[in-house]
């Protein structure tokens, strides 16, 4: 067993085990080139319901060593979330509004141009003190500790709403990361929080989900119950819909509530032994699809593709992964060792099905832009089982489905 981040009970037991795996921003260099591994656990507490990652790895294995890997937040819902927050009661054009990272600065953006002129976010170097060139969410999450707080708001400000979009999710120690958010806003201010909601993951069985970044693996009902433990009185939650992966939206507010508990998350609880349950099956249905398609490859070069080429095991099957971004050109994934290579090739190597890993959105895209390979012959599928590209459903279309 092990402790709870949300709850810090002793009642997280390893639920799936996928063994060693690299570190999916870590690509190499060389096929040779030899990389970090770290055992990948997923577990779920038995008193909260928070399906977590157990042991994640270090903070310095997992952050970036290329100045280019970004990571971008769908950002449709923010006009919506923005007109919320502006009719929040005491919130008024004199109030002052902070973020934490880049993913606050559209959303404060918008504010200002609604006339809500008080805004601030820290610098990551200056005000946070982390030097690395390459840090990320990886690094801001390990600062947050209560003693920055009162640093912040003696250098600006105590806010009276404070936006911390998409960290939450990648905390190590999470009750320390509230704390600091309910001490650096205003006595009774309001704390915006955004995570990914796996709701749906989790019940399509969609392993990619499952990342070495991610600490928590949130629900509606999770993360009401982590704020409610933490002390925050959540004024409500709403999950604005993707086609990929919902953004889950909390609004709380601190002052003096006492932590409480909250009933356990029993649906919740057996979604997540289904998605354990389930795990061999679908690594190994899979690996059958992919059989007699001639040759395979995969578009994206990102923690997606990673995650399915390392956790099903096909990069005996998958001869390349194309991407145009020439960044990555030259370099191979981590864990596969699969060379990375312009989607030009997809022609050129005759390849029969190419597996892409983007977002449902811009799938139609994806294909014009690769007409050439569809013309040849060439099947374009998504991993994603809920796209109308997925495999599933073109592997029926050839009679491959097992």
């Amino acid at each position: 067993m092990h402790i709870c981040r949300v709850c810090e009970q002793l009642s997280v037991r390893t639920h799936l085990g996928f063994g060693p795996q690299a570190i999916r921003n870590r690509f190499l260099r060389s096929e040779v080139e030899p990389e970090f591994t770290h055992p990948l656990s997923l577990g779920c507490c038995s008193t909260c319901g928070t399906v977590q990652l157990i042991d994640p790895p270090p903070i310095d294995q997992v952050r970036p060593q290329f100045s280019w890997i970004s990571y971008n937040e769908p950002e449709r819902h923010l006009d919506s979330l923005v007109e919320h927050l502006m009719q929040l009661p005491g919130i008024t054009p004199d109030s002052t509004f902070a973020g934490l990272t880049y993913k606050d600065d559209s959303t404060l953006t918008r504010l200002k141009r609604f006339g809500y002129a008080k805004t601030w976010r820290p610098d990551i170097r200056i005000d946070l003190g982390i030097e690395s060139p390459f840090a990320g969410i990886e690094s801001i999450q390990a600062q947050l500790q209560p003693g920055l707080a009162e640093k912040l708001a003696a250098q600006f400000g105590r806010p009276d709403l404070l936006l911390v979009r998409h960290v939450l999710e990648h905390t190590h120690d999470t009750r320390a990361a509230l704390e600091w958010a309910k001490k650096l806003v205003q006595p009774g201010g309001y704390v915006v929080l955004e995570v990914p909601d796996t709701v749906r993951a989790l019940e399509r069985l969609d392993y990619t989900t499952v990342w070495e970044e991610h600490t928590l693996y949130f629900t509606p009902t999770t993360l009401q119950a982590c704020l409610a433990r933490a002390g925050f009185e959540v004024m409500g939650v709403e999950s604005y819909p993707y086609t990929l992966e919902n953004s889950l939206v909390v609004i709380a507010r601190s002052g003096t509530h006492q932590p409480r508990p909250t009933p356990n998350d029993v649906s919740g609880m057996n979604r997540a032994d289904r998605f354990v349950s389930e795990y061999q099956h679908i690594r190994e249905r899979t690996r059958r699809q992919l059989r007699d398609r001639g040759r395979v490859a995969m578009l994206g070069a990102g923690h997606l593709t990673g995650a399915y080429l390392n956790l099903y095991g096909l990069a005996e099957q998958v001869e390349f992964v194309a991407d145009d971004n020439a960044n990555k050109h030259g370099l191979f994934m981590p864990g596969s060792r699969l060379p990375i290579l312009p989607s030009s090739e997809l022609v050129k190597r005759d390849i029969d099905l190419c597996l892409m890993t983007v977002r449902p959105e811009i799938e139609d895209a994806v294909a014009a832009k690769n007409a050439a390979f569809i013309q040849r012959g060439g099947v374009l599928a998504s991993v994603f089982p809920d796209s109308p590209y997925s495999l599933e459903r073109t592997a029926r279309a050839v009679g491959a489905l097992i």
